[in-house]
């Protein structure tokens, strides 16, 4: 992970995944097999903050609750950067 993607902890997982679940209409088996893991890996991003570690499993879920990329990400705990913060430290890197 990149110095300027940060994962917030303090959501990991959890809530906004199982809000994602439940948009879906599917309980955690039928997820899990939807998105090719385990119900018990399903169990554990949901209960115990693990995270994903495949671009692959934030489309599918994307795709099953229609919810945007960018928002599966934010359910799952990650922080975009700021965009200004980006640009700044490119004009640093440039000098």
């Amino acid at each position: 992970m990149s110095d300027n993607m940060e994962v917030n902890t303090s959501v990991r997982g959890n809530a906004g995944l199982k809000a994602l679940r439940e948009k879906a209409g599917l309980n955690r088996s039928q997820m899990a097999k939807a998105v090719g893991v385990s119900p018990r890996m399903w169990q554990r991003y949901e209960n115990e903050g693990r995270l994903p570690d495949k671009i692959d499993f934030v489309l599918k879920v994307s795709v099953l609750a229609e919810t945007p990329v960018d928002e599966v990400l934010k359910a799952i705990g990650f922080e975009f950067p700021d965009r200004n913060a980006l640009l700044a430290e490119t004009e640093n890197a440039e000098a």
